[in-house]
């Protein structure tokens, strides 16, 4: 059943037209110059006081208000213009909206929200102006929605809005903060670097300044030394020559005297002639080491036979061995054993040897053997003597340094056989090793490298 209705006092202009229109919701509108008809299609429907057609807010301006510069406007209205409308950071925007209807004596009310920054709609007010503030960048969008007088709400329009950030927060400016932090980085890093190489460069140059100075006192007290031990040396080997021309003679006397003299008188002689001998090896001892210091020993090195060496030097102390009540035992290897030696210093080497093997050991065994071990030639002296302190091994080579000092040693000496011994091997490329054990004896090996036996030698063999 239809439902007609009359809605009083509305006034028109006269006319003799007749005005209909239908509506979205299938409403029909009459009227005329005096009267407004309304047909809804279901008799008690809940029908909505409808807009009318077209009703909608334009945002008509986009003005920026501190140069009055217009960002947008003049072009027809869309609901959505696409791509967000760019607007500068820190500028403020004052838009002017409208809304044309006719049919109505009083101007439309609007309320405005900016999404992105607020989502309440502000307060209804009848200005068509608004101004917004205190952007910050990003996108946003404007709405506007419109209310006519008979309370009919139009649809929103909506405008985007991208605010564009001041150009000292853009990509391209924080590219450039990137850039010029890692400038002033490497900056500080070169700065540091440099300046840290100057500060070594300094310590360097100080460090070698310091360590020239002391070079140079070195030198100057190197220098000295090194003429204080030539004088030494010079001084040395004067008085040993001096002494050795003296103690000569006084060694051809005793024989004449002793052809002289008779009965107990010829001990005093015996007495003389053991200690001039004694001396004199001394002043041949220093003046060896004294050769060897200044580097005049001339070492000639032949192919020498180690057991004929060995033999004779321990034929000619044999005697002094049997005469302390020792067993003296020799025992050569048997093989030919050559090396490339100076024979009268490998002769003054193992006499050395076993004098010292003698004369420290009181009771027992001295015992002279060679051999050959890994390509080099050897000759061995072992004692059961008063063996050596193995804290002294470390000196045990040096000039002038005995086990036992000062007046209280037991056995006589000046300490250079051992040295120079060890000095002389080093020379024809052999050496003295050594095992011992305090109070059972000791063993010193003196090798050499061994070489082949000369041609003369094997032919008479």
């Amino acid at each position: 059943m239809d439902d007609w209705s009359e809605i009083s006092p509305l006034h028109f202009p006269k006319s003799e037209a007749i005005s209909v229109f239908v509506d979205d919701v299938g409403t029909l509108w009459l009227g005329d110059q005096l009267r407004l008809f309304r047909y809804a299609a279901r008799a008690g429907a809940d029908v909505p006081d409808p807009a009318p057609p077209g009703f909608a807010p334009l945002i008509r301006r986009l003005i920026a208000p501190k140069d009055n510069r217009l960002l947008y406007g003049g072009t027809p209205h869309r609901e959505d213009p696409g791509s967000p409308l760019p607007v500068r950071y820190g500028e403020d925007l004052r838009v002017r909206v409208a809304s044309p209807q006719y049919g109505t004596t009083t101007p439309p009310e609007y309320r405005y929200r900016l999404l992105g920054r607020d989502d309440e709609w502000s307060d209804w007010s009848s200005a068509p102006t608004r101004r917004f503030n205190d952007f910050w960048e990003g996108t946003y969008r404007l709405q506007v929605q419109a209310r006519n007088e008979r309370g009919q709400l139009s649809r929103i329009t909506s405008f985007p809005l991208e605010i564009i950030p001041p150009w000292y927060r853009s990509i391209w400016a924080y590219l450039v903060y990137g850039l010029g932090f890692l400038g002033l980085a490497y900056g500080a890093r070169r700065f540091y670097i440099v300046k840290e190489e100057k500060r070594q460069a300094r310590r360097r140059v100080q460090k070698l300044e310091r360590e020239r100075v002391v070079a140079e006192r070195l030198k100057k007290a190197n220098d000295r030394l090194r003429e204080a031990n030539r004088l030494k040396e010079d001084f040395l080997a004067t008085t040993s020559h001096e002494l050795r021309t003296p103690l000569t003679n006084i060694l051809g006397s005793l024989e004449v005297l002793r052809g002289m003299m008779e009965g107990e008188e010829t001990e005093f002689l015996d007495m003389i002639e053991e200690n001039g001998k004694r001396l004199k090896r001394t002043l041949n001892a220093l003046l060896d080491l004294s050769m060897l210091r200044s580097g005049e020993e001339d070492v000639e090195l032949t192919p020498t036979s180690l057991d004929e060496c060995v033999e004779r030097v321990a034929s000619d102390l044999r005697a002094d061995a049997e005469e302390k009540g020792l067993s003296f035992r020799v025992d050569l290897s048997g093989a030919p054993m050559w090396a490339d030696l100076d024979e009268q210093y490998l002769e003054q080497i193992l006499r050395n040897l076993i004098e010292n093997a003698i004369k420290y050991t009181d009771e027992g065994v001295v015992a002279v053997s060679t051999g050959t071990a890994e390509g080099r030639v050897y000759a061995e002296v072992e004692d059961t003597g008063i063996g050596i302190d193995e804290a002294f091994l470390p000196d045990l080579f040096e000039e002038f340094k005995q086990e036992s000092r000062g007046r209280s040693r037991t056995y006589e000496g000046n300490g250079l056989g051992l040295a120079i011994s060890a000095r002389l091997a080093d020379q024809m490329d052999g050496a003295i090793r050594v095992e011992t054990e305090k109070h059972k004896g000791s063993r010193f090996r003196v090798e050499f490298p061994r070489s082949s036996e000369p041609a003369e030698a094997g032919a008479e063999g």
